[in-house]
């Protein structure tokens, strides 16, 4: 039976054309805009825009006396442009605000939006962005995003307020002492990327096997998926005991089992108080090792190095196939029909898990392109209310999901926005693969009647027991960001072809690991753990 959240538990992190212009217009209208949605009308529901989020901070009030235009840039929402999604519209009609929109599809984001800034030929603003934190440093310190730690203390005191209060400022202040994003803030403390190891623990009790309390015993377990008719279904061949897609992308997250309070960005790890690069550790020699094991004897799917996503989460939902895998949600993998047959496999005993601060990069930056950076900030800032992460989480209510009046809320499956979640979720919410400025909302926890969504919110709260932040707040010069940036692009694909190699066979773990080390230096690797080593030190 399907679980019910009764308390605020552990977030879920569900862990993209060139622009067509810059420089914001204004443009004059009749009056202002509201919005008239199926069978509803603005009121104060938990849908709408509060008071208390219309950034009423300095003279900006929502709606604005006057349509005010900006130019963005904007990832894709799934499949939606952001200037199709209900939520969205609904925000702009409320603050009487227009966007020229150019959504990129997420996998051309990275090199659309480098040309986009190479040509500076640049929209005002980029929202929900794949530049991460040193990118967006680099190109602050280079003029062209905003320094904006002013605009928010002066009209976004709702972000204010809660970078004050979980004192998150250091984690998105550059070393140049500016602040160049709006984030994304995860309410409470997050685990980091929110991926995790989902293990049958169906086919455990099937087998009358226990849960794995160590590397041996988890071993032994796919083992005995892979041999004895773990599914039940008379066919002891049809059994996946572990499976990835993108190989090593994917195989690193299991580097928690091996001791390893992995931060994913940069391959680092804290031992004994001391920072380690991973990739050179004898430790992560060993994690090849371990994976090149399961792979000979059958256990790690070979397809592990071909497949995507997509792919992984065709099989997993066609049938009871999938044994262990790494996902943000067992659902995603595995299908909204047998999700709670998996549990997050439980750290090991000494062991910790990758917990982060709850910011999102990249969700927001000006760019010098804007002559009212005022206005986009007092707007953002909107959504970092509980009324204002309800429009972003859950949508316009009555269109996208039900307030059912008992505290609780569903989706509104055969409403105006679609027949199914994910249709809804990305057609009518701000949140669906995006990472808009804004927070997540109590009710999304406290009211959700989701089945799968709570299963996951159980899943992930256990988890938070064993939660440690990954890094402190590391801050790094310009050059030093241009240095990381050029050196992990080669070195970050070697590793993965590296790995990808030792475990498939190609090569042997025993005979290269040196020649690796060495050439891995050779790349750099021993000139950006000095980079990270300066900042680890100067920050602790």
């Amino acid at each position: 039976m399907k679980k019910k959240v009764l308390a605020v538990l552990l977030a879920s992190a569900m862990v993209a054309s060139l622009a067509s212009g810059c420089g914001n217009k204004a443009s004059e209208t009749t009056g202002t805009t509201t919005t008239e949605s199926a069978g509803t009308t603005e009121t104060a529901s938990a849908a709408a825009v509060s008071e208390e989020a219309a950034g009423e901070s300095e003279g900006i009030t929502f709606p604005l006396a006057e349509t005010k235009n900006f130019s963005m840039l904007c990832i894709i929402n799934g499949d939606t442009p952001m200037d199709e999604v209900d939520a969205f519209k609904h925000l702009n009609e409320q603050s009487n605000i227009t966007f020229d929109v150019n959504s990129i599809p997420q996998e051309d984001a990275s090199e659309k939006e480098g040309l986009i800034l190479s040509a500076g030929d640049y929209p005002d603003v980029f929202i929900f962005s794949s530049l991460k934190k040193n990118d967006i440093d680099k190109y602050g310190a280079e003029g062209v995003f905003v320094p904006l730690e002013d605009y928010i203390r002066t009209y976004a005191p709702n972000l204010t307020s809660l970078l004050d209060e979980r004192e998150l400022w250091p984690y998105i202040t550059a070393p140049d002492g500016h602040v160049y994003e709006m984030p994304a803030l995860n309410t409470g403390a997050e685990l980091e990327a929110g991926f995790h190891i989902w293990l049958n623990y169906q086919w455990l009790d099937n087998l009358g096997l226990s849960e794995p309390k160590n590397l041996d015993e988890f071993h032994k377990v796919l083992t005995a998926f892979k041999e004895q008719d773990a599914n039940g279904n008379g066919d002891p061949n049809d059994e996946i005991p572990l499976s990835v897609p993108d190989g090593m992308s994917y195989l690193r997250n299991y580097l928690p089992y091996f001791g390893y309070n992995l931060d994913s960005d940069t391959w680092l790890a804290i031992q004994d108080g001391k920072l380690v690069y991973i990739p050179t550790e004898e430790g992560y020699k060993e994690f090849l090792r371990y994976f090149t094991d399961l792979y000979k004897e059958g256990l790690l799917d070979p397809a592990s190095f071909t497949q995507n996503y997509d792919q992984i989460a065709a099989m997993g939902s066609s049938g009871d196939v999938l044994g262990c895998f790494s996902a943000l949600a067992s659902f995603q993998f595995a299908g909204r029909d047998q999700d709670e047959e998996y549990q997050t496999l439980t750290p090991f005993a000494g062991q910790v898990y990758p917990q982060s601060t709850g910011i999102m990069h990249g969700s927001m930056m000006i760019t010098d392109a804007c002559d009212d950076p005022a206005t986009l900030v007092a707007w953002a800032d909107q959504l970092f209310t509980q009324e204002g992460g309800e429009l972003y989480w859950l949508g316009v209510e009555g269109n996208s999901y039900v307030d059912n009046g008992d505290g609780t809320w569903s989706w509104n499956i055969g409403g105006p926005i679609g027949d199914d979640i994910a249709t809804i979720r990305e057609k009518g919410t701000l949140k669906y693969q995006t990472a808009f400025p804004g927070i997540q909302p109590d009710f999304w926890f406290t009211g959700i009647t989701d089945p799968d969504e709570s299963y996951l919110i159980t899943q992930r709260a256990k988890m938070l027991d064993y939660g440690e932040l990954t890094l402190p707040a590391m801050t790094y010069t310009t050059e030093e960001t241009e240095t990381i940036a050029s050196l992990k692009a080669d070195l970050d694909s070697y590793i993965n072809q590296y790995g990808a190699q030792v475990i498939t066979g190609a090569i042997d773990l025993d005979d290269s690991w040196d020649d690796y080390v060495s050439t891995m230096n050779t790349m750099g690797a021993s000139e950006l753990f000095e980079i990270y080593q300066n900042a680890f030190s100067n920050a602790k």
